[in-house]
């Protein structure tokens, strides 16, 4: 396993991050192999959300109690808006507060080290929301914070008021970095970074955490799922996945490998999420950290030969 590190956060992190969906919620013995393998392994950090439902938390209550609270860094989210309802808004104070109580409670847990909004709301001033950050953070039940699906834009105002206030700022931020290009977001309100984001991102110290990082399913070639045609059929996406292929029979490696290890390998304090759902995808995933991949062969697989 490899490791890196984040702002305002005292523990090195490892690079893979491991999902809770994939996790069952009616077989605990087969969740608790899958986190175990993963630790095992030098993982330590899982991604959980309030908006994934309570069930994924009942499986990490158990997880804590059988191997200690402590077992795992806790990247938990909230702050997902309520698309179509009259309080679609969860940008707020109120719902930050219902949120991170709910994620402590439900895991029966006495903090989360991260607390990551999934959507941003642009008409909120990105310092109402790092005020209300740090005073969960005065009061332990959070240790850093960050925001999934905000543009770089907003991570850099956040974290400007920030510096300007003497407070905490942003640690994390959760987009989408993959070589799979979307045609449009997988749900509403996610986001990709540009190619001029993720030069910023370059320049900075706060952790990507990028879900799908591996693609989402379309280096697996699962080309009948309605949302892998939807979102990744394009024909930049078709040749970049011929190119992986190549590259992957030339290095050893399997595809999904080397697409993850194209996320894992780019210039920024990068982190990738992954959601396998038995210890054999595990397994193939975790040998995607070994993947050096030189500047010339990140650019080859991602735009294809320099004339």
């Amino acid at each position: 396993m490899k490791y890196g590190t984040v702002p305002h956060f005292d523990k090195q992190i490892s690079r893979l991050v491991m999902g809770v969906i994939p996790l069952p919620q009616n077989d605990n013995e087969a969740a608790f192999a899958l986190l175990d393998t993963y630790r095992a392994a030098g993982g330590n950090i899982i991604d959980n959300s309030y908006h994934y439902g309570p069930g994924f938390s009942v499986v990490m209550k158990a997880y804590y109690e059988a191997r200690g609270e402590d077992a795992l860094i806790r990247f938990d989210k909230g702050s997902h808006h309520h698309y179509g309802r009259e309080n679609w808004n969860r940008t707020t104070r109120e719902a930050m507060d219902e949120e991170i109580r709910g994620n402590l409670e439900r895991q029966g847990v006495s903090y989360s080290d991260f607390y990551v909004l999934h959507r941003d709301n642009e008409a909120v001033p990105a310092g109402e929301v790092v005020e209300w950050l740090n005073e969960h953070k005065d009061a332990g039940r959070i240790k850093a914070f960050g925001g999934s699906n905000w543009s770089a834009a907003r991570i850099a105002e956040a974290n400007e008021y920030a510096e300007k206030h003497g407070l905490q700022g942003f640690s994390a931020s959760s987009p989408n970095l993959s070589l799979a290009m979307a045609n449009e977001p997988m749900w509403t309100g996610c986001s990709q970074p540009t190619r001029e984001e993720r030069a910023w991102y370059a320049t900075q110290p706060v952790g990507l955490f990028s879900w799908s990082s591996g693609g989402g399913g379309f280096f697996a070639y699962l080309d009948q799922v309605p949302d892998i045609i939807r979102v990744y059929h394009n024909e930049v996406n078709f040749a970049r996945r011929v190119r992986v292929a190549q590259m992957a029979s030339e290095k050893g490696v399997s595809e999904t490998q080397l697409a993850l290890a194209w996320t894992l390998n780019q210039p920024i304090n990068v982190f990738g999420l992954i959601g396998p759902r038995t210890v054999e995808q595990l397994e193939d995933n975790l040998k995607a950290v070994d993947i050096t991949l030189t500047p010339e062969e990140l650019t080859w697989l991602e735009d294809g030969p320099v004339a």
